[in-house]
């Protein structure tokens, strides 16, 4: 299975300048890539850039990216002894499409003794990889990241659904790239369900703490819950799973547009 920059055709071209060639096969049910996708990238290169571990990202997507080419440039916010926040920011040619803040910490300058275990576990009634339910295309669309990243429901309920996301390389320290990418597509499902057809909802924004950083096997687990719909603007908060390991916890909102 390929790494990650083949997975997505990157490379560093300079000092704090990457680029990326994302097809088709990325893009979600609103004609650009996948938000998780551009974040995983984001993340990546932050962590190559600093070769430190990373903690958290907190995305906007300004506006919808088309397959092609992607700049990817880094600016430094802060490098500290403990701490280094990097601001990414995804150009499509003199566009930009996404902006995120990473922050990451130097393995070293922790006391790695303090542990806590994690209390919780995924929901036990959730269904197996091969057991879930793969999502269909819609009538009259192609969404294209359904084909790629094969998400399947596991479960859950009418605020809540579990949705497993296959991870599409192989490549030790890249939990936190994969988990982006589970979390921001297992946002739609208890979002939609709640408008039941009567509004498009994209998502603008997706922030996520990092906290396990096993490396991921065949596919992850995101629990993705509706926690409000006030005015049109929805709010969700969302779990990532590798097995039985909390990777990620986060928040995202969504935009209810009428149609």
């Amino acid at each position: 299975m390929a790494g990650f920059l083949d997975t997505f055709a990157g490379h560093k071209q300079s000092d704090s300048l990457w680029s990326f060639e994302l097809e088709h096969r990325f893009n979600g049910a609103f004609g650009g890539t996948n938000g998780g996708v551009l974040s995983a990238i984001s993340v990546y290169v932050a962590r190559l850039e600093t070769e430190r571990r990373p903690a958290s990202i907190d995305s906007r997507y300004i506006r919808g990216f088309r397959p092609g080419t992607a700049r990817v440039e880094v600016t430094g916010i802060k490098t500290g002894r403990t701490l280094s926040v990097l601001s990414i920011d995804i150009f499509a040619a003199d566009r930009l499409c996404t902006h995120s803040v990473v922050t990451l910490v130097e393995q070293n300058a922790l006391a790695e003794e303090v542990q806590h275990a994690n209390q919780a576990v995924p929901n036990v009634n959730l269904a197996a990889w091969e057991d879930g339910k793969l999502w269909r295309q819609p009538g009259g669309q192609i969404i294209p990241l359904i084909d790629t990243f094969e998400p399947r429901s596991l479960g859950g309920n009418n605020d809540e659904t579990a949705t497993a996301t296959r991870v599409l390389w192989q490549e030790p320290g890249t939990s936190a790239e994969a988990a982006c990418i589970a979390a921001d597509i297992s946002v739609g499902p208890p979002v939609a369900r709640a408008v039941r057809g009567s509004a498009s909802t994209p998502n603008p924004d997706l922030s996520l703490r990092f906290c396990g950083t096993s490396d991921p096997g065949g596919h992850l687990i995101a629990s993705c819950e509706l926690r409000s719909i006030v005015n049109g603007l929805a709010s969700t908060s969302i779990s990532v799973w590798n097995r039985t390991e909390l990777l990620a916890v986060g928040v995202s909102s969504t935009t209810c547009l009428p149609l």
